[in-house]
């Protein structure tokens, strides 16, 4: 094997350099998505966790909070039919409050801890602004009982003017004991 002259040392050096630099342009828009992508996700990391510190530093205040509102709620053996209770509240507070209620049906039940929640579905309404809006805030209000607007959609009703219509969901809160 023979020793390279000087001008062969740097063309293969020149050589080298090219091909540093051709793997090197291959690999750094990878690695500089894959760095930014990893960045986005501890940013978003880090902004979660401080949501959950938050929410953990006022869990003394969320628990003073449920402590008052939990004698408010109602309290049904297991397995006993609630849609009983419920259904009767929301059309006597929709009658009492000049809303008509046309069809309605009865969503699951979902359990959070010690809370219960059933869904009512009200899939047409119909009623004036001012009543609709008694209706909401009396709903809202009960003393006797924990119900929650949680969808609500209003349109006017074309062959009536004056009068609106829609559907709601309503969430209502209770607590299940076990049966005896």
């Amino acid at each position: 094997m023979t020793a390279l002259t000087p001008r062969d040392q740097k063309l293969l050096a020149l050589f080298g350099v090219v091909v540093l630099l051709g793997v090197l342009g291959l690999w750094f828009p990878k690695a500089k998505d894959a760095w930014e992508t990893a960045r986005a996700r501890w940013k978003a990391q880090e902004a979660r966790l401080a949501r959950e510190q938050a929410v953990i530093a006022l869990r003394p205040e969320i628990q003073a909070q449920y402590e008052a509102l939990r004698d408010r709620m109602p309290v049904f053996p297991e397995g006993r039919s609630v849609d009983t209770h419920w259904l009767p509240i929301m059309d006597n507070t929709a009658r009492a409050n000049n809303v008509n209620i046309a069809q309605r049906a009865i969503g699951g039940e979902a359990t959070f801890g010690e809370v219960t929640e059933l869904t009512l579905e009200c899939r047409d309404w119909e009623g004036r602004l001012d009543s609709l809006v008694w209706f909401l805030y009396d709903i809202e209000n009960r003393d006797d009982a924990m119900m929650d607007v949680r969808a609500l959609t209003i349109r006017p009703d074309a062959k009536n003017p004056g009068l609106l219509q829609g559907t709601f969901t309503l969430n209502c809160a209770y607590m299940r004991v076990p049966a005896e």
